[in-house]
């Protein structure tokens, strides 16, 4: 299903953008909305709302993905277990849920997932 630009969490998603540029550092390039994650898994018609890569020997390395609801929306079990398909896909180190009101952010350690904030794109990125 896509997503129409006027959707209550494109608000949220710009947001979330602009923290992580802005406040972050993460470079404009290095970020993919609405990316479709068929690229990596033919059976799977599920977008990420917003993913973020580093390069890394001329490979794209996922290192953030990310769900964003309505402020409305409850941050709950049923949107980390979204999060967690879109994880399976495309292993990234860091994972974040947001409806705008608040931010859940985890980071994944020898394969752990533990929450924590997110650090800025040099420590994120590592």
């Amino acid at each position: 299903m896509k997503r129409l630009r006027g959707s209550p969490e494109e608000p949220v998603r710009q947001a979330l953008l602009r923290h992580l540029v802005e406040d972050l550092g993460v470079p404009v390039p290095c970020v993919r909305l609405e990316l479709g994650l068929v690229r990596w898994d033919r059976e799977v018609r599920d977008r990420v709302d917003l993913a973020v890569f580093s390069a890394a020997a001329g490979e794209l390395d996922p290192v953030l993905l990310a769900e964003c609801k309505a402020p409305e929306v409850p941050l709950d079990e049923a949107v980390v277990a979204q999060l967690r398909r879109y994880l399976r896909v495309l292993p990234a180190r860091w994972a974040v849920a947001t409806n705008g009101r608040r931010i859940l952010s985890w980071k994944c350690s020898e394969g752990t997932w533990e929450p924590a904030p997110l650090p800025a794109w040099e420590r994120m990125r590592d």
